[in-house]
Parts: structure tokens; C-alpha cells; sequence
């Protein structure tokens, strides 16, 4: 059975991605689902279970499924990945500028980082054989900028590899509802179905 790696976003666990494990599962995927604290400590914990046909995850978890397959061309055959930083740095200017306390938290935790922001950003390591990305987000994201989407669409057009951006109507950071999980669910199912 092929193994599909899926990391949860900062501060939430596996048990809350059941809406990205599911779908996994049922395409016939071995769903492995670590839990972690920070990108650092996923791809680790991600290093250890490769090679993977597929590595997913929302938010942070994305950031470190994309990171996983950027840095270890070949042994990682697809990413999914929804509402995830592409730009670490980039990430926090963002959330530093906003009027929100909570994002605001959020940045100068990530400043803390300092020179591991860039270290665990996907933006500094996609290139060449990098697999087929999907990335998933919601039009009403006030967390994650659509600027993130536009660098890997660059990226992607630098270094050839195939990516599909899917934007939900109406969901923000991550998918509220049977109604937008269900959307979220098929766009992963379809997409992966060619990762075998």
C-alpha cells in the first residue's frame, strides 16, 4: 500500500485533519499523521517515513510537506498542500502588519525563529524535481495571502513542474463545514489519484 504523510497545522493535532486524512485514506493510502510543534520538528519526523507518494498538510503542516518534497527530490511523489506559507519570512511581515492580536502573537513567535524562518521555508529550496503540487485554499483566508500562491506559481513556472491551485468560495483558513470539507475532499481525491 502506498504511504501518504499528513501534518497538522501549528497548535492543532492530527485528530483535527481528519477533512485531508480522510479523503487520503480513501483513495488507498497508508496515512501516516505525526504530531508536531513547528516546521523544524515536521520534517524531521516527515524524513523518517520517506519515500511517500504523498506528503499533505494544512497551514504549517503544508509548509512542511512542500519543504519535504523541495529538499528531497524524487523521494516524494505528489504535495498537497492547503493554506500553506510558501515564504516563511514573508508569512511573518504579513502577520506582523496585520490588525489582528492574534496574528500579530503569531509573528513574534516566528521572529523568534530568526535564521530558521529561511531554513524551513519551501520558496528557498523548490526547484528542479520538484513533484506535482496542489494547493488548496480558501477565497476568505485572512491568515495565509493569496502573495503565497503567486510564489509558487512562479516557482512552479521557473522549474516546470505541474501545479493546480484550487480556491474554495467562501472558506477561510481551513475548511468549516460538510459542505466545504466535502469540496476540499474531492479536489484532493481527483488530484491524487494520478500520485500512485
Amino acid at each position: 500500500m502506498s504511504k501518504a504523510l499528513a501534518f497538522h497545522g501549528y497548535r492543532s493535532s492530527p485528530s483535527n485533519i481528519q477533512w485531508l486524512t480522510r479523503p487520503l485514506a480513501d483513495a488507498g493510502f497508508d496515512v501516516v499523521t505525526p504530531h508536531v510543534r513547528e516546521v523544524e520538528d515536521g520534517y524531521e519526523a516527515g524524513l523518517r517515513e520517506l519515500p511517500a507518494a504523498v506528503a499533505a498538510g494544512h497551514s504549517m503542516g503544508g509548509t512542511v510537506a512542500l519543504l519535504l518534497a523541495a529538499r528531497n527530490p524524487g523521494a516524494v511523489k505528489c504535495v498537497v498542500a492547503v493554506a500553506a506559507p510558501v515564504d516563511r519570512r514573508l508569512q511573518m511581515q504579513y502577520m506582523l502588519q496585520s490588525g489582528d492580536a492574534y496574528l500579530r502573537r503569531l509573528a513574534n513567535e516566528l521572529a523568534s525563529l530568526g535564521s530558521k524562518l529561511d531554513q524551513t521555508s519551501p520558496s528557498r529550496f523548490i526547484g528542479p524535481g520538484m513533484p506535482p503540487v496542489l494547493y488548496i485554499r480558501g477565497t476568505e483566508d485572512r491568515v495565509v495571502p493569496r502573495t503565497h500562491v503567486d510564489i509558487l506559481a512562479g516557482l512552479s513556472d521557473k522549474f516546470n513542474f505541474p501545479l493546480e491551485v484550487v480556491e474554495v468560495p467562501g472558506m477561510g483558513h481551513s475548511p468549516q463545514g460538510e459542505e466545504l470539507q466535502g469540496r476540499v475532499a474531492s479536489a484532493v481525491l481527483k488530484f491524487v489519484e494520478r500520485c500512485r
